[in-house]
Parts: C-alpha cells; sequence; structure tokens
C-alpha cells in the first residue's frame, strides 16, 4: 500500500474522530488525494462520482427518505404508537415493548435509523418517562430500536449495500430480517429485564370485547400506514415494480393519505417536508459522490486485496477471518452512520468475506447487524448520541442499559449471523429460490 494512501485513510480517521461531518470527511480525504497524490487528472475521479450518483438504483434512496418524511409528519408515527400501546402497552414493561414495535414498522417506512429516532423518540419518550420509566433507559431503548431500520425492508441500507456490491437488492432486503426479528425478541427480553425494579405506572385492564374495540379503533387508525411497507414489498416481490418503481409508488401513495386521510399536514406542510428531505438528500448524494471518489481511487491502489492479505497474515482460518472483519465493521458502525459505512466497508471487506466462503447475501446480514450494532456503541455511537439530544439525556444516563443491549442483545445476533448462514439465506431461498 502506496504511503500516500496510508496518509490518506489517517486523514480520513482523523477527520472522522474530532467530529467533521462525514460527507466532509470524504470530501477532505478525496481533496488530499488530489492535491498531493501522482494520480494526473482529477477528471477521472468526478467521472467515477458522477457515474454513481447516475445510477437508477440510487434515485429510489431519496424517494424512500421523502415517503417516509411525509408519512412521519402525517401522523403515522403516532397512530403506529398508539396501536402498539393498544396491545401490550397495559403489560408491566409494555411500553418498552410499544418501543420496539413501532420502531420496527416504522423504520420499514422510513428505511433510516435516524428518521426512526427522530421520530418514536418525540413521541415515547415523554410517555415513557410519564409511567415511570427512567428517561435515560428510554432514550437507550429508543436508539437501540431505532437501528431496526437497517434490518426491516425496505431499508435504505439494503439498497445501498447491493448497489456498492453487485448483490441482488431484493435478496438483501430478505437477509436481515430473521436476525431482525431475533433482535427485537432479545431487546423486549431485556427490556423486561432491566425495568423490573422500576417505578411503572400500568393502565387498568380491561375485559375483552373492550380490547378488541380499542384495537380495532386504532388498527383503523393506522391502518393505511400499516399497509405501507406491505405494498411495497407486494409490488417489488411480486414482480410488478423495481425497487425503485416501488419507492415512487410510495411517495404517490404517502401524499394523499397524509393529506386527505389522516389530515395532519396540508399541501403547505407538504412543501415544507419536501425541503427538508431535499437537504437530507442533498447531504446523501454529496456523501456517495465523495465516498465513491474516494473508493475508486482504494480500488486502483489495491487496497480491499492488501487488507485481505494483511488479515491472511495474521490467520487463514475463517473463523478468525469473520471475527476480524466483525471487529472492522463495529469500529467503522461506531464512527459513522449505515448509509457511509456501508460505501466505505462494503467494498474494502468483500474479498475478505469471499475468502472466508461467506455468500455475499449472508454478507448484506453481517455488515447491517455490525454497522447496526456500531451505531450504538460508545465512545462515539452517533445514534445514540442523536437520541440523547431528542431524549435531551446525556450519555451517563443511558450507558448502562446501552451496553446491556449491545452485548446481550446485539452482540449475540452479529455472531449467529455471521457463522450461522442459514439465519440470513434461508428466507431469501424460500422465496426467490436459488
Amino acid at each position: 500500500m502506496s504511503d500516500i494512501i496510508i496518509y490518506d485513510a489517517l486523514l480520513l480517521t482523523l477527520l472522522l474522530v474530532i467530529g467533521v461531518p462525514v460527507p466532509f470527511c470524504f470530501a477532505g480525504a478525496v481533496l488530499f488525494l488530489v492535491l498531493f497524490g501522482d494520480f494526473g487528472s482529477a477528471s477521472f475521479l468526478i467521472g467515477a462520482g458522477y457515474s454513481k450518483l447516475s445510477s437508477i438504483v440510487v434515485i429510489a434512496i431519496p424517494l424512500y427518505i421523502l415517503a417516509g418524511s411525509i408519512m412521519s409528519r402525517g401522523g403515522i408515527a403516532e397512530r403506529l404508537v398508539d396501536l402498539a400501546d393498544s396491545l401490550v402497552g397495559r403489560m408491566r414493561g409494555g411500553l418498552g415493548i410499544v418501543v420496539i414495535m413501532a420502531t420496527a414498522v416504522f423504520g420499514a417506512i422510513s428505511g433510516m435509523a435516524s428518521s426512526a429516532v427522530a421520530a418514536i423518540g418525540t413521541i415515547m419518550i415523554p410517555r415513557m418517562e410519564a409511567r415511570g420509566y427512567d428517561r435515560g433507559y428510554a432514550t437507550a431503548l429508543v436508539s437501540a430500536s431505532a437501528v431496526l431500520a437497517l434490518l426491516i425492508p425496505p431499508s435504505a441500507s439494503m439498497i445501498l449495500f447491493g448497489w456498492v456490491t453487485g448483490t441482488s437488492i431484493l435478496a438483501s432486503f430478505l437477509a436481515p430480517v430473521v436476525p431482525g426479528l431475533l433482535l427485537c425478541t432479545l431487546l423486549a427480553f431485556w427490556n423486561r429485564v432491566l425495568t423490573r425494579r422500576m417505578p411503572l405506572v400500568t393502565p387498568p385492564s380491561v375485559d375483552a370485547r373492550q380490547f378488541a374495540r380499542e384495537v380495532a379503533r386504532r388498527g383503523r387508525r393506522a391502518g393505511m400506514g400499516l399497509v405501507m411497507p406491505v405494498l411495497i414489498l407486494g409490488f417489488i416481490y411480486g414482480g410488478v415494480t423495481t425497487p425503485t418503481e416501488a419507492a415512487a409508488v410510495a411517495v404517490l401513495y404517502a401524499i394523499p393519505v397524509s393529506i386527505y386521510l389522516y389530515r395532519d399536514i396540508d399541501w403547505t406542510d407538504l412543501a415544507d417536508v419536501i425541503w427538508r428531505a431535499g437537504r437530507t438528500t442533498g447531504v446523501l448524494l454529496m456523501m456517495i459522490f465523495f465516498a465513491s471518489m474516494l473508493g475508486r481511487v482504494w480500488t486502483l491502489e489495491d487496497v480491499p486485496q492488501q487488507i485481505l492479505e494483511s488479515f491472511l497474515a495474521i490467520s487463514e482460518n475463517p473463523i478468525v477471518l469473520l471475527l476480524m472483519a466483525n471487529l472492522f465493521l463495529m469500529i467503522v458502525g461506531m464512527f459513522m452512520e449505515d448509509v457511509s459505512g456501508i460505501l466505505l466497508a462494503a467494498p474494502l471487506l468483500l474479498p475478505v468475506m469471499q475468502q472466508a466462503g461467506v455468500d455475499q447475501v449472508q454478507f448484506a446480514a453481517i455488515i447491517a447487524t455490525n454497522l447496526g450494532m456500531g451505531l450504538i456503541t460508545p465512545p462515539t455511537a452517533p445514534i445514540l448520541y442523536f437520541a440523547g439530544l431528542i431524549g435531551n439525556v446525556p450519555l451517563a444516563r443511558m450507558l448502562l442499559p446501552t451496553l446491556v443491549f449491545v452485548f446481550l442483545a446485539y452482540l449475540p445476533v452479529v455472531l449467529l449471523t455471521t457463522f450461522l448462514p442459514a439465519l440470513s439465506l434461508t428466507l431469501p431461498r424460500l422465496i426467490l429460490g436459488g
């Protein structure tokens, strides 16, 4: 590996550590290569970035962002919470399960962990505190649950993974589903354990008829929102549309539901939603542009192959290779959110995974679970800090429950996903064949 690439990687790491916004970290690394590297004209780098942005697959990501933003402002998050609350909210610790359920469903709608934190956290953290939950615990649970957005389809992260690695996007959607459901189960179990000594206030019990009436009423209110992920996935797996076309259908569906059915926004609000989604998309596309340029140079310099050789120099045992790859992914996730983490780590680790005999579809689930764990793993933990801002809670109050979720929920799922291929491959093979 040339000295200029080593210095460039160190610069990128330094910028990430000191807290520079991720798109500017990639931009700084690219600028360093242009100014100090011997790569001739920079025009080929610009072409590399543009060629990635011009892919039709990339269009799906801003469309999902827009659809999720519309549904978030349009009242879907609150209706999902109310429905889940009517189902399990009367159990002891039930409101924690409500967070997990609502975040998983909303994550499927928005496709991004940060959106799930903002939408569900704003509603649930005050509600949980009012019922006796520690505010730090409530915020930690929201952040841990929000990462389910990476695992439950349709996930923007899995679209990006499939595009970067050349893996089937449909299979990439399905690979993390079973690990995601297992993670939901473990989060619910530890929620029960961690809240056993909290002075929780549970709503009074009701008879079966009143329970059914309440669930039906709230189900009708949330029904059109719940249809959205089913509609998207039905169109995709039914062969009616591509993932990009399904994203466009999601936007066209979200607008009339939010404005005319739920009536929580009007056309003026919609303009603001589009503007905010556009800003998010602009940041995302800038990140993809510079990360693609950086990736082109690193590929020309044979960085992925040299990472493989450095791993093999330590051990050729597939189990050791996978453990080292998992550690690398967790560290990447600690410094970056999922989109930039996939842009950086997926092409670099693909040769390592192939050497270890890992199917690319399984790699989708491995990278999703690992980056998800990194997003809430201190000391950096971008999603954890974002949840802290939403909940107005310092890290110290979130630390203990977060470590329980990381080591006793996320880590077991990561290891099972890595070493039990059937966990991530059975569902894609069952639905897609092969």
